[in-house]
């Protein structure tokens, strides 16, 4: 019998996640717990930057992890353009306050900050089974 391959597959077919926080600290820890259980990450620091990889990106985001705080504008309010420039990626909306505190959003998940990787990589992987393929 032949040894199993454990090559990782290319980056190209590997789940692809967005994250959008204005926090740098926040998104390298999402990016390195992402990175560790096989995703392939893309960041933004705002809203606009988010929608400008989401338009320019040639492919399709798996998910987008969206603080619910950025500078130039809410979470909340960029969430249904970003999904759509995304091309119908589910959202995970993130937040240092309590879900309870963050109005009806429509969004598929919520994380509250600070979040394990235990809490990120269930989020994302439940979000993610909501893509279609």
């Amino acid at each position: 019998m032949p040894p199993a391959d454990n090559t990782p597959p290319p980056p190209s077919l590997r789940p692809l996640v967005l994250v959008v926080d204005d926090e740098p600290s926040i998104r390298l820890v999402a990016r390195l717990m992402l990175e560790r259980a096989g995703f392939v990450v893309d960041e933004a620091g705002d809203a606009a930057e988010a929608m400008g990889r989401a338009l320019r990106s040639s492919r399709r985001y798996s998910v987008v992890l969206l603080d619910v705080s950025l500078p130039d504008r809410s979470g909340i309010d960029v969430m249904a353009d970003l999904r759509l420039a995304a091309r119908g990626a589910p959202v995970v909306l993130t937040s240092g306050r309590a879900e309870e505190d963050v109005p009806e959003h429509g969004a598929e998940g919520y994380l509250a900050k600070p979040f394990s990787r235990e809490q990120l990589l269930a989020a994302v992987r439940a979000a993610a089974a909501l893509t279609p393929q």
